[in-house]
């Protein structure tokens, strides 16, 4: 007896509801879908779609389907005809690969109806209706027969796919994330043309692409330029605020010499051709000054908040989830922690890493979450990685150029009057005889002293001893030991563990560099926001979104770069404690750091959404060793954050003294800290 394999309904269960894990995926995938169709644009419409049982709409231009390739085609689910002819009639190169994509879109409803009008049939449709319902009552899918419809129409090519009755919602995140997945899916770049354009017909559509199209690429302070050939050679080249070339490298230059410990000449990538673009920006309104910028200063933060990171297009379209919020795949915001005066974080940057892969050696994942992680997709990682290491070391070495000149001017002690040879007695010789000891008079040692000016500078400035600075500083560094060492074990990421000690290194050798413990007239905003790109991996991996509201000038202070980085990361580890402790019991995890200008002084505010001070009395909380009944920390964090700002007030250690204050319920309805500092004259 011959028999053949069967699958139970439950099987659509397991490809379809768990193969993607967020709806808006399954949306892109059939807008990618009108992309291989040859479709020049393609709208996507929600109609009552904020609770369950909705409509989804997605329309298209493209080619359409006749009935017999929506019967062996779009049916035959697990197999694409797409591998074997992998250009569109006009030569596109297709992006689908295992068909199994349609299927999970298909099934976020109850009742699925497909019109198709191929363009190799002209006024004819095509009409298909899935109703998932005739499924629960067979013991096999090959079951249930569909059938196809074809009837005559007016209408032009193209496919209209509606999903009726949606098994759920979409929220507002859900929204935002499929609006910035539909605008950035064709991309964002001013140079980019591919002839298709998706539309989602929302209000968010239209606030992100408001947001996208106040373009800011010409107002980059860095641009990397790098370019993978077919052979596997690298090259790149640097480019400054004006356009101009400031160097180039090539494979021998941005290829790492001792890629897999082997000190040899460096291998070729063995990845597909690619192009990797990065503009890196200053956020700092007299950057924008000194190129008499005709952009507000303030636009540019919203508009990397939207853009940021370095995104992966794959044969023309983006590929998600690569520079999406909180998934840094080269790892810019780690090795920014390391040296962030050089390197660009993904919320100080954007870019884009191009390849067609003609091919096929990218796979995707069958989650869609971007690809697998095989060696042609490692390759490429790497590549881009070193590009941006040898952009940095250019940098350094330009920097270091630049501070090769003459030194602080110094000056020698003007001489005094020669100095006579003095007599003094000689005690009495034994022998009896008087007499006295000639002293020679002994040449002036040369004296160097700092110049008057800089004397009077440093006068200026708190005197807090490197000692004092340093301490604070690793004792930040193990808080923030124990804050990440709890969030490993918390989420059972044992495999992530070295990981995240690399990064406890990174910051662990911030904070004892020397330059950081210098006291010096600092800008607030750069600072603050240089140590949020530290601890923000960290917070989005526990779920809490970091906001932050910069003052749009410069906000002067005199104080150490890590004293108040300390201040940042023990509040950020206090945040992140607050916010563990709360459990699910939460809606929004979110911290919120604002710096403004209030009454002649600089105020930090630290808000977080978590439940509050409680179990601790807000005044002796300062106090070392002072912690709430469930904290896990040894009460040292808020202490040395009383401490760096009585420091940069000059003032003894106290809350009652101004510097340092809290709202146990606050703007987000959790702890609300605010630091207030000094402000220091513009002109100083």
């Amino acid at each position: 007896m011959s028999t053949h394999l069967r699958f139970a309904p439950e099987i659509l269960i397991r490809l379809g509801e768990e193969l993607i894990p967020h709806p808006d995926l399954g949306v892109i995938e059939l807008v990618r879908n009108a992309y291989d169709a040859d479709a020049t644009k393609s709208i996507v419409q929600l109609h009552n779609a904020t609770q369950p049982g909705g409509t989804l709409i997605v329309e298209d231009d493209g080619d359409g389907m006749t009935a017999e390739e929506i019967r062996e085609g779009f049916l035959l689910i697990g197999r694409s005809s797409k591998p074997g002819t992998p250009d569109s009639k006009s030569n596109r190169r297709r992006i689908g690969e295992k068909g199994l994509g349609r299927l999970a879109a298909l099934r976020l409803g109850r009742r699925v109806e497909v019109v198709s009008r191929p363009r190799s049939e002209p006024g004819v449709e095509h009409t298909l209706v899935i109703d998932w319902s005739d499924y629960d009552t067979v013991r096999s899918v090959e079951e249930v027969e569909l059938t196809i419809v074809s009837r005559p129409t007016t209408k032009t090519p193209g496919t209209s796919l509606t999903v009726h009755r949606l098994k759920q919602g979409f929220d507002k995140d859900q929204m935002e994330r499929l609006a910035r997945a539909m605008r950035l899916l064709t991309g964002f770049f001013d140079d980019e043309e591919t002839g298709f354009t998706a539309t989602l017909v929302a209000p968010q559509f239209e606030q992100v692409s408001d947001a996208v199209n106040r373009s800011f690429f010409d107002e980059y302070e860095y641009r990397l330029e790098a370019h993978l050939d077919e052979q596997g050679y690298a090259s790149a080249v640097l480019y400054d605020w004006r356009g101009q070339v400031i160097t180039r490298g090539d494979h021998i230059d941005v290829a790492p010499d001792d890629r897999g410990g082997r000190l040899q000449s460096p291998l070729r990538y063995q990845a597909p051709a690619a192009s990797f673009e990065l503009c890196m920006f200053l956020l700092n309104k007299r950057s924008f000054e000194l190129r008499k910028s005709k952009r507000r200063f303030t636009d540019l933060r919203p508009w990397l908040r939207v853009v940021g990171g370095v995104h992966l297009f794959h044969r023309g379209l983006r590929v998600h989830p690569y520079g999406d919020q909180g998934f840094d795949w080269l790892d810019l915001n780690l090795l920014r922690a390391r040296s962030p005066e050089l390197r660009p974080s993904t919320n100080t940057s954007v870019g884009r890493v191009s390849v067609e892969d003609p091919e096929g050696l990218l796979i995707p994942k069958t989650d869609r979450m971007g690809f697998q992680e095989n060696a042609a997709f490692i390759e490429l990682r790497e590549f881009a990685r070193s590009a941006t290491d040898w952009a940095a070391r250019e940098r350094k070495r330009i920097r270091d150029g630049e501070r090769l000149v003459k030194p602080a001017p110094t000056r020698r002690i003007e001489p005094g009057p020669a100095v006579e040879p003095v007599k003094v007695p000689r005690d009495p010789d034994p022998s009896g005889d008087g007499g006295v000891i000639e002293l020679v008079a002994q040449p002036e040692l040369p004296t160097l002293a700092p110049s008057l000016p800089a004397q009077r500078h440093e006068a200026s400035l708190p005197l807090v001893p490197k000692e004092r600075l340093l301490y604070r500083a690793l004792a930040t560094t193990g808080i923030l030991a124990n804050a990440f060492a709890y969030e490993t074990a918390a989420v059972g990421e044992a495999g992530a563990a070295g990981f995240r000690a690399g990064e406890l290194a990174g910051i662990a050798a911030r904070a004892a560099r020397a330059e950081g413990c210098l006291v010096a007239v600092l800008d607030l905003n750069d600072v603050v926001g240089s140590a949020l790109n530290v601890v923000r991996p960290h917070l989005e991996r526990r779920g809490i979104a970091l906001n932050e509201e910069l003052w749009g000038d410069p906000i002067r202070v005199a104080g150490a770069v890590s004293d108040l980085e300390a201040i940042v990361f023990n509040l950020a580890a206090n945040a992140m404690s607050s916010l563990a402790d709360a459990g699910d019991l939460l809606g929004e995890r979110a911290v919120l750091v604002r710096t403004r200008v209030d009454d002649g002084h600089a105020v930090v505010d630290f808000s977080d959404s978590g439940p509050g001070i409680v179990d601790v009395d807000i005044v002796q909380m300062w106090r070392p060793g002072v912690s709430g009944g469930r904290s896990r920390g040894a009460g040292l964090g808020l202490t040395v954050v009383r401490d760096a700002v009585a420091d940069m007030r000059e003032t003894r250690a106290g809350v009652d003294e101004g510097g340092v204050s809290a709202d146990a319920y606050g703007e987000l309805g959790g702890a609300s800290f605010h630091i207030r500092l000094p402000l220091r004259p513009t002109d100083e």
